[in-house]
C-alpha cells in the first residue's frame, strides 16, 4: 500500500511523502526499507533515528522528522490495526469436513469452517462463520456465537454458552467439573457440579486454561475480558468486563471480580473474595481478603503498593537492622542495670 492509503484506513494525520510504498509492518529494531513501524510515546523518538523503516506511526504531538509519519491518538492500537491490514486475511469458509462428527439436532449457521476430527454433540448450536479446528469437542446443547474461533483440542462441556467473536486457544477446557468435595471421616465425597459456564462476547481464552462449570448457577466471564495461557478460573467465579488475567493466575471458587481488573502473572485469589473495579495486582500477589475499587496491590501478603515498595526497600537492609536492634537491646539492658545499681547504692 501507499502510505496515504494506510493513513486513510487508520484515520491518521500524514506528515511526509504519501506515495511511499509500504510492504509490511515491523518493530522499530527489525524494520527495514519498505516497512512501517511505531513508537508508543515521544521518549522513544530517538529509536527512529536508528531505524531503517520507511515510515512510522507516532503520537500526535511527536516532533517532525525526515521520516514520513502517521500521527495518531494511540500509536499502539493503530500499529495493531496496521498489522491487520497486511497480515490478517479476510475470513473464508472451508465448510464442514466429512471427517468431523456432527450429532443430532445440531444447528450450524452460515459459512462454517469445521475441520476433521472435530466433534459437535447433540443439540449444539453454532452461529455464523464459526471456526472449529481439529480435535475440538463441543458438548450437548452448548452454544457458540457468530465469528468465534475454537482452536485445536479445546474441550467445551455440555450446556456451555459462548458468545460472539470469542477466541479460545488450543487445549483450553471450558466447563469441566468444579473442584468441590465434602470431607467426612477422612474421605472426600464429590459434590455434583451441575451448573454452567457463560462466556460473553469478545472474550479471549489462552492455551491450556481451564474455566470450571458452577456447582449451581453459572461461572461467568463477561464481555471483552482477555485470559492468558495456563489460567485457572474455578466454579461460580464472576469475572467482570474487560479484565486482564495474565499467565498462571488462579482464582478460587465463588470469587467476584469487577470490571477492568488486571491480575499479573501467578496471582492467586483465595475463595469467596470480592475484588473491586480497576484493581491492579502485581505478579505473584496472594489476595486473601477483599480489595476495594481502584487499589494497586502487590506482595505475598497483599497490601497497598506504596507499603509494598517500602517493604522491598527495607528487605536488603534487614541483617544490618537486626544487628542495630540487637545493639540497642544491649544498650537498654546496660542502662537498666546501671539505673538499678545506682538506686541500690542510694538506698545503702
Amino acid at each position: 500500500m501507499r502510505l496515504r492509503e494506510i493513513a486513510d484506513k487508520l484515520g491518521a494525520e500524514l506528515s511526509g511523502a504519501g506515495d511511499t510504498e509500504i510492504i509490511g509492518v515491523a518493530g522499530v529494531r527489525d524494520a527495514d526499507q519498505g516497512f512501517i513501524t511505531f513508537i508508543s510515546d515521544n521518549k522513544h523518538i530517538v529509536d527512529l533515528d536508528k531505524s531503517r523503516a520507511s515510515a512510522a506511526i507516532v503520537p500526535r504531538d511527536a516532533p517532525a522528522l525526515q521520516l514520513p509519519l502517521l500521527r495518531v491518538k494511540n500509536p499502539r492500537l493503530s500499529f495493531a490495526h496496521a498489522i491487520e491490514l497486511f497480515y490478517v486475511k479476510p475470513y473464508e469458509a472451508s465448510g464442514i469436513s466429512d471427517k468431523a462428527s456432527i450429532g443430532k439436532n445440531v444447528h450450524i449457521g452460515a459459512d462454517p469452517s469445521i475441520f476433521p476430527y472435530a466433534v459437535v454433540d447433540d443439540g449444539a448450536r453454532l452461529g455464523d462463520r464459526v471456526t472449529i479446528y481439529p480435535g475440538v469437542y463441543i458438548g450437548k446443547g452448548s452454544i457458540i456465537g457468530d465469528d468465534s474461533i475454537i482452536y485445536a483440542n479445546v474441550s467445551i462441556g455440555p450446556g456451555i454458552s459462548i458468545g460472539s467473536r470469542v477466541i479460545i486457544q488450543a487445549g483450553a477446557a471450558i466447563g469441566g467439573d468444579g473442584f468441590g468435595f465434602v470431607t467426612e471421616e477422612g474421605k472426600h465425597h464429590k459434590i455434583p457440579q451441575v451448573g454452567g459456564v457463560i462466556i460473553e462476547d469478545d472474550v479471549e481464552i489462552g492455551a491450556n486454561s481451564a474455566i470450571d462449570r458452577a456447582t449451581l448457577g453459572n461461572t461467568v466471564i463477561k464481555q471483552g475480558t482477555k485470559i492468558d495461557n495456563l489460567v485457572q478460573v474455578a466454579h461460580n467465579v464472576m469475572v467482570g468486563e474487560h479484565c486482564i488475567l495474565a499467565g498462571q493466575v488462579g482464582i478460587s471458587g465463588s470469587c467476584t471480580l469487577g470490571s477492568h481488573v488486571v491480575l499479573g502473572g501467578k496471582v492467586g485469589v483465595a475463595d469467596h473474595i470480592t475484588i473491586g473495579d480497576e484493581v491492579m495486582a502485581g505478579g505473584g500477589t496472594a489476595i486473601t481478603r477483599n480489595v476495594e475499587t481502584g487499589q494497586i496491590i502487590a506482595g505475598n501478603n497483599a497490601m497497598p503498593i506504596r507499603d509494598w515498595l517500602k517493604v522491598q526497600a527495607i528487605l536488603p537492609r534487614l541483617p544490618e537492622l537486626k544487628k542495630a536492634l540487637r545493639d540497642l537491646e544491649h544498650q537498654v539492658a546496660d542502662l537498666k542495670k546501671h539505673i538499678s545499681d545506682k538506686g541500690k547504692g542510694e538506698k545503702l
